[in-house]
C-alpha cells in the first residue's frame, strides 16, 4: 500500500491514533487552571478524547474541577450534558458558577447500561460540546465505544469512575485519579495516563472550588421540583436523543 493510500485510510477511520500526533490547542478547552493546562499536551480538555476521573468518594471538589470549562462552553451557547449525576444538580450553584442553564441537559438513566448508552448517543450526536457521565460499572470495550463516540461527534467526554478502577485497562486518552488533602486544603490530581504526555501530579488549592455559602456540588441538599414543572430532561432529551430500542 502506498503512502497516499495509507494516509487516506487512516483519516477515514475514527479511533485510529498515531503516536507522533500532536494536539492542536484550537481543539481543546482550557481547564481554567494554569497548572493543569500546563500538564496536559492539549493545554486543556481535548475535543474527541475520553477523560476518566477516578474518585474514592463524591464531594471533594471533583465536579467543580470542570466548572470553568463548562462555563466557557455554555457561555458560547454550546450544549453540555450531565449523565447520571450522583446528586440533583443545584441550579443556583451552577448559575453562580457562570453556567447557562438553558444550554445544560441533565439525563437520569435507570441503570449502568442506560447510562453508557445515553452517554454514547450524546457524544455521537455532534450536538454536545461536552458530555459528563458518572459510571459505576463498565468494561474496556464499553469505554472504547465512548472514546470513539467522542471522536465521531468531536465532543469532550468526561467520565467519573470509582477509584477501584484505576488499575484497570482503559482506552481513555486521559486518566486522572483525584485525592483530597484536607490538612493542606488541596486537591491532588494524579495523571496516570495521558496520550502523548507523561504521568505527573498536579496540586490545586481547594479555594478554587469554593461555592457561595449554602450551595455546593456534590453534597448539596436535594431540591424537589415544583409539582407539575417540566425538568430539563423532560424538555430536551426526547428532542435530542433517539428512542432506545
Amino acid at each position: 500500500m502506498n503512502t497516499v493510500a495509507l494516509e487516506s485510510l487512516l483519516k477515514s477511520q475514527a479511533g485510529v491514533w498515531r503516536g507522533g500526533e500532536r494536539y492542536n490547542n484550537a481543539d481543546s478547552v482550557s481547564t481554567g487552571f494554569n497548572a493543569l493546562d500546563a500538564a496536559l499536551p492539549s493545554r486543556g480538555w481535548a475535543n474527541g478524547c475520553l477523560t476518566e476521573f477516578m474518585v474514592a468518594r463524591h464531594g471533594m471538589g471533583e465536579f467543580s474541577l470542570l466548572l470553568p470549562a463548562l462555563k466557557q462552553l455554555t457561555q458560547q451557547n454550546q450544549w453540555v450534558a450531565l449523565i447520571n449525576p450522583p446528586f440533583i444538580p443545584y441550579a443556583p450553584a451552577l448559575g453562580n458558577a457562570g453556567i447557562k442553564l438553558e444550554h445544560l441537559l441533565v439525563v437520569n438513566p435507570s441503570d449502568a447500561r442506560s447510562t453508557l448508552w445515553a452517554s454514547e448517543q450524546c457524544l455521537r450526536s455532534g450536538v454536545f460540546a461536552a458530555v459528563v457521565a458518572w459510571v459505576d460499572r463498565s468494561t474496556p470495550q464499553k469505554q472504547r465505544r465512548l472514546q470513539i463516540a467522542a471522536e465521531t461527534g468531536s465532543s469532550i467526554a468526561m467520565v467519573y469512575r470509582p477509584d477501584r478502577t484505576r488499575n484497570e485497562h482503559s482506552p481513555a486518552a486521559l486518566r486522572i485519579t483525584l485525592e483530597q488533602n484536607p490538612s493542606a486544603k488541596h486537591l491532588l490530581l494524579n495523571i496516570i495516563k495521558v496520550r502523548n504526555g507523561k504521568p505527573q501530579q498536579v496540586e490545586l488549592g481547594l479555594h478554587a472550588f469554593d461555592q457561595p455559602q449554602g450551595v455546593a456540588w456534590p453534597g448539596m441538599p436535594e431540591v424537589q421540583p415544583t409539582p407539575g414543572a417540566l425538568s430539563l430532561h423532560d424538555l430536551a432529551v426526547a428532542a435530542v436523543i433517539p428512542a432506545h430500542n
